[in-house]
């Protein structure tokens, strides 16, 4: 087969799996935060370079999305970071690797306890997607996963054991923005840097 062929077999190819993958994104309903994190895991395991690096996920939602922060100086000479205006029409969702990271286990985080452990997720291909839901409680069997994928510490005598590498600043994650009006409008944006201290994209929301 020739070289210009096979180019344009391959552009077909993508194109065909980008229709495809538009088709399965979710345009709105009742819970704008479970629409956002489908479309966002949808893109993430099926187009992102990143979703082949790990097996564990963590996923987070912002119902507002600010422009990019600035670094002022008060009165007292001190410089600390000034949140940027609101950018409205917008919703993000963060996808990051955990592999070290755990939670605590205390006395406030049992089954059927709000906001003390993530207590939704999404598993695909044998990777799991954890994240914070405040009106969703803990069940036995989010616990179970979270135990099952290593990412909960028992404080048990009061000896609680860091990882070596809690944080690295160089670590990408994958920043997702959607239209509120039209959840499968979205830009995806692959950084190390903290949302809010960039400029986010532009969206062509209605």
């Amino acid at each position: 087969m020739k070289a210009p062929n096979i180019i344009f077999l391959l552009i077909t190819l993508l194109l065909c799996d980008c229709v495809s993958l538009k088709k399965e994104m979710t345009q709105t309903g009742e819970n704008m935060q479970a629409v956002a994190i489908h479309n966002a895991i949808l893109d993430f395991s099926n187009s992102c370079k990143l979703y082949k690096n790990d097996s564990v996920f963590s996923v987070n939602f912002n119902d507002s999305v600010f422009n990019e922060a600035v670094l002022i100086r008060d009165n007292e000479g001190t410089m600390h970071w000034k949140r940027g205006s609101l950018y409205s029409g917008l919703v993000s969702v963060e996808i990051s690797a955990s592999p070290e990271y755990k939670f605590l286990i205390t006395s406030n985080t049992k089954v059927g306890y709000k906001g003390h452990l993530p207590s939704r997720h999404i598993i695909k291909d044998g990777k799991l997607f954890y994240w914070f839901d405040d009106s969703y409680p803990l069940t036995q069997g989010m616990l179970d996963l979270l135990w099952k994928y290593n990412l909960l510490q028992d404080d048990d005598g009061g000896l609680i054991i860091f990882p070596e590498n809690p944080i690295n600043d160089s670590q990408k994650g994958a920043h997702y923005y959607f239209c509120k009006n039209d959840l499968s409008k979205y830009k995806r944006v692959i950084t190390n840097i903290g949302l809010g201290y960039y400029k986010p994209p532009k969206l062509k929301c209605n």
